[in-house]
């Protein structure tokens, strides 16, 4: 029987022998990405550990660095070109595109910010904030509207409620919680638009790790297709949250060109992406 055991290990040696996946994150984490990811790697017989357990604030450098050197073999951003030319990525947008559909963070007492605010050229007048090496920093450059960054995600907070800059663009499924996270501080959502383009986040590997680069592309598209994935996308708090506060269909939506985008990005007709406007 030991012998036995022995062979099949042998014929299946990634799941008997493979090293635990390094995952960026920490056990405790519930968001959504997260909770995919832990997902994925069990439906593929793997094992994982998470190297940032007791640290809970790494920058995105950090993340990026780490992957590239393997101390960390799998994260998610949203997506460039760039990103996709120094890590390999699956191309199965996460939050189905709501990332894409930006409302702002600000001051309490800023919440009419924007409440004549019609076009780009409108917003062009007021300054986001945005972390440095974010994919998000290039769009809103790109479209010229003005950015502050910094290199740390927790500054951001302080930094508007200091008016280092007026607005902080987020996903429409993040405000909420982060604000929460921050009632010391005097923020709200502002209630007037919604600042919209094509932003996939995607969970990415070392360029070279070929190997869990498929076991993960398999397991998700298994999770798609016996309805996993939707289920847990619709069951996400954020998204939830989002249906119902973000009011989505009462906003105007100001449209933003990405020019960071591959052509591998998923056709605008495809089923991966969700639209809330419906």
């Amino acid at each position: 029987m030991r012998h036995f055991a022995l062979l099949f290990c042998f014929a299946f040696t990634s799941a008997c022998f493979a090293a635990p996946v390094k995952v960026q994150s920490y056990s405790g984490d519930t968001s959504l990405p997260h909770k995919l990811l832990i997902s994925a790697i069990e439906r593929a017989g793997l094992e994982y550990i998470h190297p940032y357990e007791t640290n809970k604030d790494i920058s995105n450098a950090r993340i990026l660095n780490d992957v590239k050197n393997n101390q960390l073999d799998v994260m998610w951003s949203m997506t460039s070109t760039q990103l996709e030319q120094d890590y390999k990525a699956v191309y199965i947008p996460l939050f189905r595109g709501l990332l894409g559909m930006r409302v702002a963070i600000v001051k309490a007492q800023n919440r009419e910010l924007f409440s004549s605010v019609t076009s780009l050229q409108d917003l062009k007048r007021f300054t986001a904030g945005q972390g440095k090496t974010w994919p998000d920093t290039k769009i809103l450059k790109a479209n010229q509207l003005p950015v502050v960054t910094t290199l740390k995600y927790p500054n951001l907070f302080p930094m508007l409620e200091g008016e280092r800059f007026d607005y902080f663009p987020r996903g429409v499924n993040e405000p909420w919680d982060e604000i929460a996270n921050h009632s010391e501080l005097n923020l709200t959502v502002e209630p007037y638009l919604v600042i919209k383009y094509t932003a996939p986040l995607y969970f990415f590997v070392n360029k070279n790790n070929h190997t869990l680069h498929k076991q993960l592309n398999d397991a998700l598209n298994e999770m798609i297709a016996d309805g996993t994935f939707n289920a847990m996308f619709l069951a996400d708090s954020q998204v939830q949250t989002v249906l119902s506060k973000a009011n989505l269909s009462s906003r105007r939506v100001i449209e933003l060109d990405n020019p960071t985008l591959s052509s591998n990005t998923p056709n605008k007709n495809s089923p991966l992406w969700f639209n809330p406007f419906q």
